[in-house]
């Protein structure tokens, strides 16, 4: 599994054990399964490495991060780096991320987001709460996005989990026909104090 790989990329790569990477590489790298692309590290964690610069992690005071389908964990692991302190929460329906999350030495729940049932107890609350390419905002077959009253149940919901003066970010994967991200739903998010950009929503506060 190759990657040209950027400079900026490097110190983290050395904080991988080679060993084992190449070890989930070898089992995971040449599977057909949708999610074997993923057994590319050095790809992946340039995707996610601006995310990290976006919200400004790197060199920030230490937070409590919390990241909604974490998947393989890259952004995580990239924020943990920078003295964070983070949590994951995704299925476990996936080996390669199953795998990668244990890599990284990232702290995940394994769970469903589904609508109109609360996420489960951390413990804790966050200063920032994240999600990257959402795709938990769909009914159970798929064939349309969460309603108005499902989307706040969940902002009720994930405003327990934040800090005052928390953050949210979430990238919602609408699909191809936007059938995911529905119009009424950006208003919605907007009157809920949202800052809402193509597929990106922002909230420095869940009002």
């Amino acid at each position: 599994m190759k990657s040209s790989g950027s400079a900026s990329i490097k110190p983290f790569m050395a904080k991988i054990d080679p060993d084992r990477l190449r070890e989930i590489q070898r089992r995971h790298g040449q599977s057909s399964a949708r999610y074997a692309k993923y057994a590319d590290v050095e790809h992946w964690l340039e995707i996610n490495l601006p995310r990290v610069q976006e919200l400004k992690l790197d060199g920030a005071a230490p937070k409590q991060i919390l990241d909604l389908g974490c998947g393989a964990g890259f952004f995580l692991f990239l924020a943990k780096q920078s003295g964070h302190s983070c949590v994951g929460l995704d299925v476990g329906d996936y080996p390669l991320s199953n795998d990668l999350i244990e890599l990284f030495g990232i702290y995940k729940l394994t769970w469903r987001i589904r609508a109109f049932e609360p996420l489960p107890d951390f413990g804790r609350q966050f200063d920032l709460i994240t999600a990257f390419s959402a795709a938990f905002n769909r009914n159970a077959d798929e064939t349309r996005g969460w309603t108005v009253d499902e989307w706040e149940f969940f902002l009720n919901d994930l405003n327990q989990d934040l800090k005052p003066g928390g953050q949210v970010l979430l990238e919602i994967n609408s699909g191809k026909d936007n059938r995911y991200f529905a119009e009424e739903v950006r208003e919605f998010l907007l009157k809920r104090g949202g800052r809402v950009e193509g597929e990106r929503i922002y909230f420095q506060s869940i009002r």
